[in-house]
């Protein structure tokens, strides 16, 4: 008898992955690929959309001829802050353009000119300026920079939504994309932001429906409820809202590490904007506080460094193990010549527009000990981070996620410094494309209970003197 399940396809920025989740949630099937970057016509790297849709289309169809498995529902998840800009025939006219895709200088002073101290709409949309990572820019560049472009623009849809409209046909707008340090949703109104009915921007969204929607599509006379998508940073955070009321934050670690509070219900101030704090709205359309660091590129970038000054391969790292000895030695020796400094994504407090000078790597005696130093400055960042969106909450729990939740010594010296917060790991795996599983969870498999869905396993912090509350910014 074939086993009933839902198909999930997850759209990372680099990997794209499909999944199969039976009716406990547990993944019985999974596929990975990724697709070469294509360029822009300004020669910009981006995706390649077109490699991307026909991969889904193949792999659902595949999937739907498996004898073990009868897909019951289907759902989409990928990165915010990218669009997929369609005609009256449901075309792309334009690339899926890259959020590192810099922004026009004169179009980002234009906007501000028309609208206001660009603090203040910052902290009106909770959205630290970052070009086109805040989504709605890209819509006023190409209304203003490119307008015989704008102009064949029927609907815009975030990408988890136009794969939905793939499949289905049918267009929405969705509340985790269009509040996703997007520009485009003003927190205190509740509702999109005034520019974007000035400039009627409206027009290219469709309705806005809930994100646990679904529409019913008939493959070859089998029904398949199908969801309108949902944005990466809420969907990994389904899990957790459906199993804890309050009081915990979620720390999903990768190339951007974020750790979001559902509970802080407090007003945005500078300072918040400052620490590259944002809010966003949840699948319930809550209003969740988030602070994002570049983590996993401050990494890779330092790692870089020490593996070439020690002409040893990069993934020596990986065998390294947290020694107390090691970092309670660093600490005793340490110096602001030593540490090691943001040196991307600049532009707050904890990565800075002139960031400090790179550190010796001589001081180190072995590629070990310079890894130990990284691994114990990154873990001050990101404690700085997570205490950033505390607030006023009584947070006793993190729970960690992602490629940093596997680095020992990372999530064995972390805890070390906040000793007051209980941090957990393994709780939910693949927790992203869980969550958009989850949205649909009553069209296809609410006989199922959740109560014992998330299982974790407590970190054991490391007995370090002196680094509680180590700082590196």
């Amino acid at each position: 008898m074939s086993k009933s399940v839902i198909a999930i396809f997850d759209i990372g920025r680099t990997y794209k992955k499909f999944f199969l989740f039976d009716r406990n949630y547990e993944i019985v099937h999974e596929e990975l690929t990724r697709f070469e970057d294509i360029t822009d016509e300004d020669g910009d790297a981006c995706e390649d959309l077109n490699s991307i849709v026909e991969w889904v289309k193949k792999t659902f169809k595949d999937a739907m001829k498996m004898k073990d498995f009868q897909i019951r529902a289907l759902n989409f998840t990928s990165y915010g802050a990218s669009w997929v800009h369609i005609n009256k025939a449901g075309k792309p006219v334009t690339p899926v353009y890259s959020y590192w895709k810099p922004i026009p200088k004169h179009i980002q002073e234009q906007f501000y000119k028309k609208y206001g101290d660009a603090d203040k709409f910052a902290l009106a949309t909770s959205s630290p300026q970052h070009g086109m990572l805040n989504a709605g820019m890209q819509l006023y560049w190409l209304k203003h920079d490119k307008p015989e472009v704008f102009k064949k623009i029927h609907t815009s849809l975030g990408i988890p939504q136009y794969l939905s409209y793939v499949i289905t046909g049918k267009a929405f707008s969705e509340i985790t994309h269009l509040g996703c340090h997007s520009s485009l949703w003003d927190f205190k109104k509740d509702r999109s932001h005034d520019w974007v009915y000035k400039e009627k921007m409206y027009s290219k969204f469709p309705p806005i429906v809930n994100t646990t929607s679904s529409e019913k599509i008939f493959v070859k006379n089998r029904e398949v409820k199908v969801g309108i998508g949902i944005i990466g940073g809420a969907a990994s955070m389904v899990p957790y809202q459906l199993g804890f009321e309050r009081n915990y934050v979620v720390l999903t670690t990768g190339t951007w590490s974020t750790a979001t509070n559902p509970s802080l219900d407090a007003k945005m101030t500078p300072e918040d904007i400052y620490n590259d704090n944002f809010d966003l709205l949840s699948f319930r359309g809550d209003v969740m506080r988030t602070a994002r660091i570049f983590l996993g590129r401050e990494h890779e970038f330092h790692l870089q460094r020490i593996a070439k000054h020690f002409d040893i391969d990069r993934t020596f790292y990986k065998s390294v193990m947290a020694d107390e000895s090691v970092i309670s030695d660093l600490i005793n020796r340490l110096t602001p010549e030593r540490r090691f400094y943001p040196q991307s994504a600049l532009g707050s407090r904890f990565s800075p527009e002139e960031p400090e000078p790179l550190n010796d790597l001589s001081a180190f005696s072995s590629p070990q000990e310079a890894y130990h130093q990284l691994i114990l400055d990154l873990s001050c960042l990101q404690a700085s981070s997570i205490t950033s969106v505390i607030g006023d909450t009584d947070v006793g729990k993190v729970f960690m996620a992602g490629g940093f939740s596997y680095n020992e010594s990372f999530k064995r010296i972390l805890p070390a410094i906040l000793p007051d917060i209980q941090f957990y790991t393994n709780g939910v795996q693949r927790a992203t494309a869980l969550g958009a599983a989850l949205t649909l969870h009553t069209h296809w498999n609410k006989e199922t209970n959740l109560d014992n869905l998330l299982r974790f396993e407590m970190v054991e912090e490391l007995n370090i003197p002196d680094v509680e509350g180590l700082e590196l910014v």
